[in-house]
């Protein structure tokens, strides 16, 4: 085995840092009260510094089992910049007491850690494990809020998790017992003659389904809306983010080594069809903005999967511009949660929370208007141009029907979305006190801005860096 620690520079980051908090748990809440916060934000910082600093690095470790290419280093920094966001949010998270911050934030990097690992996994065996450390580290956060609601939505994800985890299990199976190996490198090899036997296209869709459950996808969705409302808001953004990011990464790396066979393109087709649909239909009549969101992202989820069904070079580089694009609007749409909750000292702001909210922070109604017409795909945003591209690959493969129906899902969710913003901008506060932004979230909230616009404007280094990313992994 060639070892190289210049490999692993994220992962070993966030593994040091995960011990250093793992040792703080052992100090008294009071002595690290108020080091801890600015401690969290230094320890993103310096991962998602070493995520960009090792971006062009590749090889393989693990006797093969780890790849580190442009694809897994891209997705690192984009989970390395969610984690970085979350923490960020996470200064006075009102629904998680003082004493619970330390392993609030410890349950955070190890999270993050299986999802870096997730994203270089090309061993069915390494894979299975790292999904299984990101998963019980997302179980957990999600039980930390106190809330009578809190601990049914957690049992709920933990057993939808370990369904999800038995059939992705039983489709391994099938697919070593039918190559005889579990190295996704050998499994690519075999591909021409494992193509053509049924169970081999059976093994693959129940080996989805896992990662549809981490992208909140129909039929694995069922868990978002009650986590999305009972867990603590950063919690809800970075399962939001950082999960669906990580779920988009090994999507692209399943495809493109096994294939998308023309039947499992149709499964694939009926699935976004149903959750678009689903998930635009059922937000409509949604009061709580989380849970709202939630079936925001589960109709975002088949967007995605509208891109990635398309088996193309094109398609899998705009599920990446799109995983990026997703982590930064619902960023700002989270942002503007977090403040208004806040403000009203309850973690579940509903939609008439929002009122005069212009009035009482013009900047921040602002950025929340951006981020929700850009979830939305209104032009110039980023979004838009997200969907564009995620589109256009589809329609290159002739998937016109998927397209239309993304763009009339897409113009059923602007009714949700300016729902919001009419609260926002048209009625009258309840509570006209201003809500007073410090310094750092308004460094976040302008650097939030100017990326939803400037990546819409003007995308085309990053869709090139996408591009590079899928070609450089040498599986198409």
């Amino acid at each position: 085995m060639n070892f190289s620690l210049s490999l692993f520079i994220p992962e070993t980051l966030t593994l040091i840092f995960s011990a250093i908090v793992f040792f703080m748990t052992l100090f008294k809440k009071e002595t690290i009260e108020k080091t801890l916060h600015p401690f969290m934000i230094f320890c993103a910082l310096v991962l998602a510094a070493g995520s960009f600093y090792s971006i062009r690095f590749h090889g393989t470790l693990f006797y093969d089992s780890y790849k580190v290419d442009l694809l897994s280093q891209g997705f690192k920094f984009i989970l390395s910049i969610a984690f970085l966001l979350t923490v960020l949010f996470s200064e006075k998270p009102i629904s998680i007491g003082q004493a619970r911050r330390v392993e609030y934030f410890l349950f955070l990097l190890s999270s993050t850690l299986g999802m870096m690992m997730i994203v270089s996994s090309v061993n069915l065996l390494m894979l299975y494990l790292a999904l299984e450390l990101s998963s019980y580290s997302l179980y957990l956060l999600s039980a930390l809020r106190q809330d009578s609601r809190t601990a049914e939505a957690s049992v709920k994800y933990i057993i939808f998790g370990a369904a999800a985890s038995g059939v992705m299990l039983w489709g391994f199976s099938l697919i070593t017992g039918l190559s005889g190996t579990i190295s996704l490198f050998e499994i690519a090899k075999n591909i021409p003659t494992l193509i053509l036997e049924p169970i081999f296209l059976v093994g693959l869709l129940f080996a989805s389904f896992a990662f549809l459950f981490k992208l909140s996808g129909f039929p694995a969705h069922f868990w978002a809306p009650d986590v999305y409302e009972s867990a603590a808001t950063p919690v809800t953004n970075f399962i939001a983010t950082a999960s669906k990011a990580a779920a988009v990464a090994i999507l692209i790396r399943i495809f493109m080594v096994m294939g998308v066979p023309p039947k499992f393109v149709t499964i694939l087709g009926v699935l976004a069809f149903i959750s678009m649909t689903l998930g635009n239909c059922v937000a409509l009549v949604q009061q709580d903005v989380k849970r709202l969101l939630a079936y925001s992202s589960i109709a975002q989820a088949g967007y995605i999967l509208v891109g990635l069904l398309s088996g193309s070079a094109e398609g899998y580089s705009s599920g990446f511009f799109y995983a990026f694009a997703y982590v930064l609007m619902n960023a700002g749409a989270f942002l503007a949660v977090i403040l208004v909750a806040q403000a009203l000292d309850h973690d579940n702001p509903q939609i008439s929370h929002f009122d005069g909210l212009a009035e009482r922070s013009p900047f921040l109604s602002l950025l929340l208007l951006l981020s929700l017409l850009s979830l939305a795909g209104i032009p110039p945003l980023v979004g838009f141009t997200g969907k564009w591209i995620l589109f256009s690959a589809a329609m290159d493969k002739g998937h016109w029907f998927l397209v239309l129906w993304g763009v009339i899902n897409s113009v059923v969710s602007l009714f949700y979305y300016l729902t919001i913003v009419k609260h926002a901008y048209l009625e009258k506060p309840k509570n006209t006190a201003p809500i007073i932004l410090n310094f750092t979230t308004r460094v976040l909230g302008l650097a939030l801005f100017c990326a939803l616009v400037f990546l819409g404007i003007f995308p085309n280094t990053f869709i090139r860096f996408a591009q590079q990313a899928i070609s450089a992994s040498g599986l198409l």
